[in-house]
This record gives C-alpha cells, structure tokens and sequence, in this order.
C-alpha cells in the first residue's frame, strides 16, 4: 500500500492531523453526554442483561412474558370476556368476578397495633440525637403506661417486640470462632452487648423503626437474647440467667415437633384452625419466631429435634427497613471491629447489595488509574518524553470515547452494562503497547538509515502500519467473536471491547505519528522558530525526560553488572539447550491442564442463578452464597417438604418469537398472533383432548390435588356441557350449551357456548380455583374469540440449578411435545413447550457458544498466523502453544473455584486475542532470520528469541501489572479481571518462550521448508521471475504486501554484512547485532509488545 501521500501529510502538517483528530474526537465526548435522550449509564440493577435472548428457549420465554403481560387490564387480550364486556372502562382485574358490596358492620374501635414492616414507617426526624443512647428500662417503661394502652394484663408483652421480625428488615448472621454452641449465658451476654454496638452506631435513630409505645423511641432488635428476656420477664437481655437461658431451651425443644408438623405458626393466636401446640408454644409468636427467623435449620431439625440441640448460627432482626436509606448506616458499621467477646458478625442483607455495587463500581476506578499512572511510568521511562507519554494517555482516553459514541449513536445501543467498563483496562494496554512500537520502529529507522524526516516517517509508518493490523485484526475479532453469545451483557461488551481496539489503532496510525513528528521537530531541530519564548517553554515540556535510568544504575553496580548485560544470553541458552526438558514439561502440563479443564474437576457451569458481585469475603456474599440457605424463612419450601414443582405449560395461538431489541434487556417486543391458529375447529377440539389425556399418562406427570378447572379446558368443556337443556332452578334454556350438543361440537357452538362456561369458571370461589395463565385467551373485540390457549399441569420435577437434571427434563418434554405435534392439525401445528427454565438456558447458552466462540477465534487466529508466515510449520507450532497457553490457563481458573458464568464465558475467548501475539511475534521473526542463519533451527530460533523474549516479557509484565492493580478491588468483576490478566499474559509468556522456542528449536522448518508464497495463493496468478538484485528498501516499494518478505527464498535473501560477522563469531553462537536492517526489524510483527531498550 502507498502511505507516501499521507507521511507526506504527516511531516509537513502535523498540526492540522492533530486538530482533526482532535476536533473529531471531542465531539465522540461531548455530543453523548449533551444529548438529551440519551442518558448516563447507571448500574444500579448489574445482573441486567445477564439472560439470554435469540435461543429457542429465551423466545419462548420472552413470548410467555408478553403473553402475560398481554393479559393485563390495559393488555390486547383477556381471560373473561363477560367480565371485560361488563366493565370495558375499568381496570378491574379480570379474575375477579363482579359481585354486590356487601354492608359492614360496626366493630368497636381497636388498640393501635405495632407498625409493620412498610407502609407506616416513620423515620426519625430530630437530627441532634445523641450517637450514644443509655439503655433504658423498658419494661419499666411498659408497666407505667395508662391503663387506656393496657387492655390486657399480657399488652406489655405483647409491645415487648414491634409486631414479628420479617425478611425486609435488615439482618446479619452471627456466629462464634471456635464454632461452639451458642446457647449459653456467656454468648448470650456477649450477643446482646453486641447488639447494644450495632444499635448505638451513627444513623441508627435518624432511620430505625419507631415503637408507638414508647414514646417513639427504636424498636427493639429481634434477637435471641431478647426473646429469652421476654420469657422470663427480664427487663434487659443484660439481665438474664443461666436458669432463664436453659428454661428457654427446654421450651424450643418441646416445641419444635409442633414447628415441624405445620401445628404452629405465626397464624396461631389469631384462632387458625390445626395450630395443637400447647399454649406456652403461642405465647408472644416467640417460638415460632425463634425457630423460623433467629435460629439455623440444624438447630431442632425435622427428625432429630431431641439431640441435636447445638445453635452454632443466629440471626438478628434490627429495626430498620432495607432500602438505599441505610447505606450511610452500613458505612459506619462496616467500619467498626464487628466481634465482641468471640461472637463475630460473619454476613449481612441490608437489601443494598446492589446499589452498593454501583457506588463501589465508581469508587474502584481509582484502582483503573493506579494501572494506567504504572503504564504512564513505563511509557514516560521508554519514550524518555513527558509529551510523548501524555499524547499516548490521551489515545487511550479517545479510543474509549470514539468506542461509546459509536456504541450509543452510530449503532443505538441503548443497554450499557457494567462489563464494558472492563474494556478500560484492555484500552490501557493495548494503546501503551501500541506507543512503544511505533517509537521502537522509528527509533531503529533513524539509526538505520540517517535519512530525512519524509523518508524515516514513509518507512516508518509503512512498517508500523501492517505490524499492528495482523495483532490489531487479531485482538478486535477475539472480542467480537463473542458477539455470537446470545447473552446480552457478553454481546454488548464484544462491541464495545472491539470498537475500542479498532479506534485504537487508527488513533495510533493519525495521532501518534503526528505527535512523534512535533517532539522529534520540538527536540532535535535548530529552527529558529522553536527558539521563540513560547516555544522554549513547549520544548522543555516536551523533552522532559525521567531522571532515573535503571539500565543506567545498574550496569554500574558491579553486584548487577554481569547479570544485567548477560541475561539475554541466560535465556537463550536456557531454551536451547534444554529444549527437550521444556517441550515434555510444558507438553505434560498442558495435556494435564486439558484434563482438569475437560474431564475432572472440569470447567462447571454455575449452580446458582446469584451473580456474585462482591468478592467471597464480602458479608453481602457470604449471606448469599453461605448462610442464607441456613435459616428456615429463606427456605420455606424445605420446610414443607415439598419442593416447588416444574410447571408443564403447552401454548398454542402465540408464535415464540422474540422481535425485540436482542442488545437492549428491558426491549421484550410485542406479542405475534398465530393466524394460522384455529381452536373452534372440530378436529382441533378431538386433537387437544387426546394430547390432554397423553400428558396425564406421561412419567414426568405429577397428579395434582383438586379440581383441575381451566388446566385443559376442553374437558371442563365437556362436561359442562352434558347438562340439561331447560334449567328449572333458574327457569333458563340453555340450548345449544347442553346435552344436546355433541363433541367434537360445530364452530358455531362452541364459540358460542365457551364464553359462557368461562365466565362459570371463574364465578367459582377462590378456595376452589386458582386459574393462574391456563385456559382459552380471548381477543377485546365485540364478538370476542379465542387467540391463545394455555394447557398447564404439574411435572414430578422439582426445580434445581443442577444443568443435567434440568437438560433431562427439558429434553423428556420437548421430545414429547415434538413427537404429538407431527399428528397435529394444521391449525395447532405452532404450538410449543415452556417452563421456569431461564437459568437452565443461560447454563447451556455459556457452554455452547463460549464453544463457538472459542473456535471462531482460533481458526481466526490460525489465519493470521497462516497469512502472516506462509508458513505450515510455524502456524502449526503457533496454534499448538496458543491452545496450550488456554488450557493451562483455564486449568488454574478451575482450580482457583471458578465457574463458566458470563465473566468467564467473555475471558476464554478474549484469552486467545491476548495469547497469539506473543506466538505471533516470534513465527514471525523465526522466518526473518538471514540465510546463514536459516539453515540451523537452533541458530534460528535464537535469532527470533533475541529480539522478541525480552518485548514480549515488558509486555507481559506491563498489560499483567495493570491487572494486578485491579486486585485490592473489593468488586468481583474487577477482581477476576485482574487475575485473569496476570494469569494469561505470564503463561502465555511462558508457554510463548520455551514451548514454541523448544518446538522450534527441535523441528522447526529450514530454508523453505512448508513454506508458501503470496504470489502463489493468487488464483491464475503468472509466475513472476525473482529480481536477481537484492530487494529493494521499504519505503522504496510501496505497493508491495508487508509480510512479502516472508516469503522470498533464503537463498535470493542478502544478507547483511555486519550481521554476517555478528553470526560468525562466539563458535557459531548468534550475537544479537546493533545494525538492523528494515526488513529484519523485530517490530515488523509487533502490535502490542513493549520493546525494552538497548541493553548494552
């Protein structure tokens, strides 16, 4: 390609590129955040667009969505049409039938009860309370109200607590060190001062419960101690015994059998009916409590309640609502020593996980810009120029600017999720690295040549430009591949991630030359002009260089001086002559690495639908992923022993497609009608009755308890419709709705005669239906008809995150379902299966298309190694050390607990974009070596290990460091990120250096060995006779492919004279030279690789 127009450019009006640029990206700044429609990101739900969307499940639950929606008073269908008939204007609810108000009688006027959870909470007003409160004598307090208050002799008790504890009141887990029991004065002593920190902490009068009866003073926390107090009418838990703690034991004990019969619960003292517990197991709901909310489930389990009587967790209730209102009182908790006298707060629900999330997301950028001042350092160390450094910051600031406006406005994305904000650090690598080369290249043109500004520049750029599109193509594509994943949140990070990546190298092909013109003009050159004031003032700015030189420093400490100009020796040696120990090592360990990752442990899908956003330690996470399931309250299900059964739901009249926005998760579409759809038809009628019977007669069937009205409604419909004709009690003619009728009936009946045994259904009492979304749907017009039909019974599956068993019970259905419809009529042909199987299929979503795209990005990657080589061999080599580096990779991410989820799904593929430059670089320069050196593999090898092992190592280190600065990151996302990033780029090194270099080094090909031709790949391409004169210079050759050079033969190559005798001299060891020549410039092939300085 010919650059020689725009170096042209480049040279003679730097200042104009950099005010285009410039000008062009501050508007990609500006206008996104000017727009009145368009709005800043905000990440106070993270888990959105964590769900999939474009599978043949996700359409179908995206159409049952709107399906139900569509059911809504303001929604296009309904399920009675007499009732919406009888009330068009109203939004009733449709379910409910119209019936005539009823007169009330006049009860006497009631005490005022305690305030519950929501919906009376006062807040405290009086902003000068004190921090630290005196604890009071509440039960002294509660004996001197007015006898207008008491009632009863037992009111005080019943004001002990405000009203009972519930889930959406803040809670923490509290539990020892040593694991010991809890039920002993000492905890229970050490529990209740501990409660007493918790309650005197700023903020906790501004935002607690008020008790109307104490003179609107904070409810009192639920907690263990506090019950036992309320037992033994103790005034405080401080005041409490021994005696009073082992009677309350003995109380739980002899009460828990009636907790676990379903004899006593919080309904008890109200007269519900079946509560046979005795009276000491009603009084104040205090067992029940206990055993249900304060207490863990292995404390008086179902079947051990006699023996098993260790508390080793507890909870503790405080009165304060969870919302976003707490956040400052979490602040202040968090901060203090939670422990006191072996009683430890281990986890925490405040119900703010989440928009704790979104405020640590922005606090943890700080970490972002500790990486990049570490990048700034290297930059400004290298470069010896603070104008360089910042001119390079400001490429990455635009990169990411230029990504978003056209994330937003070019392709109006509206969903913006919180893992884009990852491609920050990815933008903070790649354009450091990109800064490094192309000064590496001009550098070595300027040496090499002493030629002018024009002519270095044309050479330069020529050089630069195809170098950092083959890694540029490479890293973009690896982060678009993932656009395949019919995840959102992973689909729109891909865009996001691979704008950025492009934007960046174009950025790095206009900008930085432009700048690396301005500082070589500002530095070196004589021109009055730059003696003017102003311009002195810029040129010292612009050529200020570090005062520490390191290679300097050392080379004088004689301790370091050997080391230091002897180690690229050390690791050539290293590879080469150990090149069979590192081949079977490295080989063992990445075939090891590729049974942990495929057979045992193996890579595991996730086995919860909670994202976890905080790191494991976190007490939000801890709750979640630990305790949570320890207490009976957030498992009422175990409780019951019954277990939330699978739905089977059969639709018809609707077809699962999913016409929303795939990129935008709160864009479900719009609901498409079947036109083919026709239930009135006789034969759909008989078709839809056998399926009914065949479901019943299925092994994933569970018979359900009472009368199945509207769950196949065309056997209600039958039946209904064998009554007589002339109804004597209500002196009706019910003609043609009656026994004269016969099924399969004629179009006209029945779309007469449905109407009315619908709204019969739904006359029925609440005791005995509980329609939900089964049964016909039918449209809001004058002659309302059926549009959608609902089949729903019950499955002998129980939910479960296991992936296998929820595959076994989607593929037994889906089978079914598959096999009757083929005998179906035309006019039920659409129909299809649905469950509660969202997590299910974002399970199998990772699996399958974290697959695809992994292959997508090797066979990509396989390409550009293919097409910029020619080579087989070194493809090869290259492909095999990429996919070790991977295995080997992903092998210590499995072993560090991690599972397939969406930031892993995304981290296996961008590994490959991350990994095959390194691989890249040095196929590359394996085939640049001269003649003399192409024909010994080792001499070979050494040749491209010499220039590459020590950039690639400054890469490693420099793109790794930016990772490792994200770990002290209390966010989870940040934290695997950073992991990640030091863990690919430090294997990939490895596996890079001495796996390939030993592959290489052992067959690697010779001369032209597999080696093809560009010219040979063109089809009906002429054979073009070889110039018998060396080639000719690059900037000399502009149309000329840049990877040409690969494929000339070695022995039409000349070599140079002074690399001839680097070659020849140290027994036939190769010697790096300082004369390099451009076609053997290692920067040839490098995009993102940091070169380190001369060494010598």
């Amino acid at each position: 390609m010919n650059f020689s127009w725009f170096t042209n450019v480049l040279v003679h009006h730097p200042f104009i590129i950099l005010a285009a640029v410039a000008v062009f990206s501050g508007t990609c700044i500006v206008i996104p955040f000017t727009l009145k429609s368009i709005t800043f990101p905000s990440f106070q739900d993270p888990q959105l667009g964590f769900s999939t969307r474009g599978t043949i499940i996700s359409n179908r639950l995206t159409t049952w969505s709107n399906l139900v929606k569509s059911m809504r008073p303001s929604g296009e269908l309904t399920t009675n049409p007499k009732e919406y008939s009888y009330h068009p204007n109203k939004n009733n609810s449709q379910h409910q039938p119209s019936r005539k108000p009823k007169a009330k009688k006049l009860k006497k006027p009631k005490k005022p009860k305690a305030q519950p959870v929501y919906g009376s909470v006062t807040l405290n007003e009086d902003k000068n309370t004190s921090d630290v409160t005196v604890e009071h004598d509440r039960w002294k307090a509660l004996q001197s109200l007015t006898p207008t208050l008491n009632k009863h002799s037992d009111d005080a008790d019943e004001n002990f607590f405000c009203d009972s504890p519930e889930p959406q009141y803040g809670h923490l887990v509290v539990t020892t060190h040593n694991k010991r029991d809890l039920f002993n004065l000492n905890n229970m002593l050490a529990m209740c001062r501990l409660e007493h920190e918790l309650i005197n902490i700023k903020y906790y009068n501004d935002l607690c419960i008020q008790n109307p009866y104490f003179n609107r003073k904070c409810c009192k926390p639920w907690s263990l101690p506090n019950y036992i107090a309320l037992f033994n009418k103790r005034t405080s838990c401080l005041a409490i015994t021994e005696d009073d703690v082992q009677r309350t034991r003995k109380i739980l004990v002899k009460c828990a059998q009636y907790f676990h019969a379903f004899q006593l619960n919080s309904e008890c003292l109200k007269g519900t009916p079946y509560c046979e517990a005795p009276i000491e197991c009603l009084r104040h709901d205090a067992v029940f409590n206990i055993l249900y909310y304060l207490t863990s489930t292995n404390f008086l389990p179902p079947n051990n309640t006699d023996t098993a009587t260790e508390l080793k967790e507890v909870m503790i209730f405080l009165p304060l609502a969870c919302s976003t209102a707490i956040i400052p009182y979490y602040h202040e908790l968090i901060e203090l020593n939670l422990e006191y006298d072996g009683m430890k707060v281990v986890a925490i629900d405040f119900g703010i996980k989440s928009a704790l999330f979104d405020e640590y997301l922005i606090r943890d950028t700080y970490l972002m810009g500790s990486g990049a001042l570490f990048v700034f350092v290297c930059i400004w160390v290298y470069t010896e120029s603070l104008f360089l450094t910042i001119m390079t910051i400001i490429v990455i600031v635009f990169s990411l600017a230029i990504s978003y406006f056209m994330y937003i406005l070019v392709f109006e994305i509206k969903f913006f999720p919180f893992m884009n904000l990852l491609a920050t650090i990815v933008a903070i690598g790649i354009g450091s690295d990109d800064a490094f080369i192309f000064c590496k290249i001009w550098q070595m043109q300027k040496q090499d040549q002493g030629c002018s500004l024009l002519k270095t520049m044309t050479d330069t750029f020529h050089h630069a430009f195809m170098s950092m599109f083959v890694t540029a193509l490479t890293t973009a594509v690896a982060f678009l591949g993932s656009y395949i994943s019919s995840v959102t949140a992973v689909s729109c990070f891909s865009i996001f991630a691979g704008i950025a990546v492009i934007a960046n190298y174009f950025l790095m092909m206009t900008w930085f030359p432009a700048c690396i013109v301005i500082w070589e003009r500002s530095c070196f050159s004589s021109d009055t002009l730059f003696r003017s004031c102003l311009m002195m003032c810029y040129q010292r700015w612009c050529c200020i260089k570090p005062q520490l030189n390191l290679s300097a420093v050392w080379c004088h400490c004689s301790v370091f001086n050997t080391f230091w100009k002897a180690k690229e020796q050390w690791l050539l040696d290293i590879v080469v002559r150990l090149k069979y120990v590192w081949f079977l090592l490295l080989t063992a360990i990445a075939f090891l690495s590729g049974y942990i990752v495929f057979v045992y442990p193996k890579l595991q899908l996730p086995n919860t639908s909670e994202f976890q956003l905080f790191a494991t330690s976190h007490p939000f996470e801890q709750y979640d992923f630990k305790y949570k399931s320890h207490f009976w309250f957030n498992h009422p299900e175990k409780m019951q022993q019954n277990n939330y059964k699978l739905p089977l739901r059969f639709v018809w009249g609707v077809l699962p497609i999913d016409n929303g926005d795939h990129l935008d998760p709160s864009n479900l579409g719009t609901l498409t009608l079947d036109p083919s759809f026709d239930i009135a038809d006789p034969k759909s009628q008989e078709w839809l009755l056998n399926f009914c019977r065949k479901v019943r007669q299925q092994p994933f069937y569970h018979s359900m308890i009472g009368p199945l009205l509207p769950n196949c409604f065309v056997e209600t419909f039958m039946q209904s419709m064998d009554r007589k004709c002339y109804d004597a009690f209500m002196n009706k003619d019910r003609s043609p709705c009656c026994e004269t009728s016969r099924f399969p009936y004629n179009r006209s009946v029945f779309n007469e005669c449905i109407i009315d045994e619908i709204a019969d259904i739904y006359d029925t009492p609440s005791e005995w239906l509980s329609p939900g979304m089964a049964g016909p749907k039918f449209s809001k017009d004058h002659n309302p008809t059926i549009k959608a039909v609902i089949i729903e019974y019950d499955s002998n599956y129980s939910y479960s995150m296991s992936y296998d068993q929820m595959d076994e019970f989607f593929t037994k259905v889906e089978r079914f379902m598959t096999e009757e419809l083929k005998t179906a009529p035309d006019s039920l042909k659409n129909g299809w299966f649905i469950s509660e199987l969202e997590f299910y299929d974002l399970q199998r979503e990772l699996s399958v298309s974290t697959e695809i795209a992994v292959a997508i990005s090797m066979g990509l990657a396989l390409a550009v190694l293919f097409f910029a080589t020619l080579n087989v061999l070194t493809s090869l080599y290259a492909i095999i050390t990429i996919t070790s580096s991977i295995f080997v990779t992903m092998a210590v991410l499995v072993m560090l607990g991690w599972k397939l989820n969406i930031l892993e799904s995304t981290a296996v593929s961008t590994a490959i974009g991350l990994t095959v430059d390194f691989s890249l670089h040095y196929s590359v320069n394996y085939r640049l070596c001269p003649e003399a050196v192409a024909v010994n593999r080792e001499a070979a090898t050494r040749h491209a290990l010499s220039y590459m092992a020590g950039p690639a190592f400054m890469a490693a280190v420099t793109t790794g460091a930016a990772g490792a600065f994200m770990l002290p990151s209390l966010i989870l996302p940040y934290i695997q990120l950073g992991i990640f990033l030091v863990l690919v780029m430090g294997i990939s090194w490895i596996y890079a250096t001495f796996l390939l270099g030993s592959l290489l080094a052992i067959a690697g090909p010779s001369k032209n060995c597999g080696q093809f031709q560009y010219a040979s790949l063109v089809c009906c391409s002429k054979p073009k006779r070889m110039p018998d004169r060396p080639p000719r210079p690059l900037a000399a050759a502009p149309d000329g492919h840049e990877l040409e050079s690969l494929t000339f033969s070695k022995r039409e190559r000349n070599s140079p004279k002074s690399l001839r005798r680097s070659l020849s001299s140290g027994g036939g060891r190769f010697t790096p030279s300082k004369y390099v020549f451009t076609d053997q410039s290692p920067s040839a092939t490098s995009a993102i690789t940091i070169i380190m300085a001369d060494d010598n």
